[in-house]
């Protein structure tokens, strides 16, 4: 692996690329993270869609652009903005998407270099929408962790793109975070205990393991939603998770 040509191996990324910030959602929220926006995804999200965003994505730049980067070409740009050292000092690197997984072999092929060229195991989380099974070494090698994002009914996409049972057992089994986002409180939260708390596949996640954040695009409206979220997120045993990115900028696509 370390006689690879980095001019040619690559990756493709969305518009916004590789960005330090904070991480706005789930688990490891408001801790310093580098992100790596990999473009193209499985799903379309369809349900959601607006005027502002056709495909319904709220990442929906990592489908309107794709930029071939080398891997020279990431590494240089850590280098120069420092990223390294900030890795190494704890920042979380962030590979999301789009749906990062369908890229797996590349980015495998580019953490071996990472760790051969700089000497240490950077912290990787994954955010993922469950359906694609992750390679047994980012867990087993890396202690990679996996916040999940499982798509409901509101999704749009059918229930065979989006509800994969041994993908979801096996993120049980490591202990990945599973992140719902509430449109419609009532008819959510039956969905999730249906198929993921109470189900019959035996997938049965941990309350402890689940975070529920409201659906919103906006500030104003993240704080309409918000309050009947963390209520529901108290009476049902779960955690409530913030959308930080929107609080904080205003904007969907800042974090």
């Amino acid at each position: 692996m370390y006689t690879m040509d980095l001019d040619k191996q690559t990756l493709i990324l969305s518009d916004d690329k590789i960005f330090y910030t904070v991480e706005g959602e789930g688990e490891y929220v408001g801790q310093r993270s580098l992100f790596m926006r990999m473009a193209m995804c499985n799903l379309t999200c369809i349900g959601f869609a607006s005027e502002d965003s056709p495909h319904g994505c709220d990442s929906f730049i990592s489908w309107s652009v794709k930029n071939k980067m080398s891997f020279n070409e990431i590494f240089q740009m850590m280098e120069e903005n420092n990223w390294i050292e900030k890795l190494e000092k704890g920042t979380i690197w962030k590979l999301t998407g789009g749906e990062p997984l369908i890229q797996q072999k590349q980015l495998l092929k580019l953490v071996d270099e990472f760790i051969y060229r700089y000497g240490f195991e950077p912290k990787i989380d994954f955010e993922t929408n469950a359906t694609l099974m992750p390679d047994s070494r980012w867990h087993d090698e890396f202690g990679a962790t996996f916040t999940t994002s499982p798509k409901l009914t509101t999704n749009g996409d059918p229930e065979e793109k989006t509800y994969k049972p041994e993908v979801l057992k096996y993120h049980k089994e490591i202990g990945s975070g599973f992140k719902f986002v509430i449109n419609d409180p009532a008819a959510d939260i039956e969905e999730i205990w249906r198929k993921y708390v109470e189900d019959d596949e035996g997938i049965n996640i941990s309350k402890d393991r689940i975070w529920f954040m409201p659906c919103a695009g906006s500030r104003d409206e993240h704080i309409a939603n918000a309050e009947a979220v963390v209520e529901y997120a108290k009476s049902m045993h779960v955690h409530f998770s913030p959308r930080l990115h929107l609080l904080v900028w205003d904007k969907a696509l800042k974090v």
